[in-house]
């Protein structure tokens, strides 16, 4: 059990959500298919614009708020989902 009283399991399906779902815009923003979780972002050809647009699709659909800051701290999927889920995204 965490402290929160979830089971460990619970975070890891939790995570799992997160980065599906953010898999999920980015192919759509970015108009790709096939991304893992390590992808990087401006590599992929992402800018600030296309970084913005992520962040506003995440703050709608994952409530969570991404300061472009962090974005481009944390530029991969399995980066976002990490910070993400540390600040409570997809309930």
């Amino acid at each position: 059990m965490n402290p929160d009283g979830n089971s460990a399991d619970d975070g890891t399906v939790r995570h799992s959500q997160l980065e599906q779902a953010i898999t999920r815009i980015w192919e759509d923003v970015l108009r790709l298919d096939g991304l893992t979780t390590e992808d990087d972002f401006f590599e992929l050809g992402g800018h600030s614009l296309t970084a913005s647009q992520v962040i506003s699709r995440m703050r709608r659909s994952l409530e969570v708020e991404v300061p472009l800051a962090v974005f481009f701290q944390f530029p991969t999927i399995g980066g976002l989902a990490a910070y993400a889920q540390r600040q409570g995204g997809v309930r």
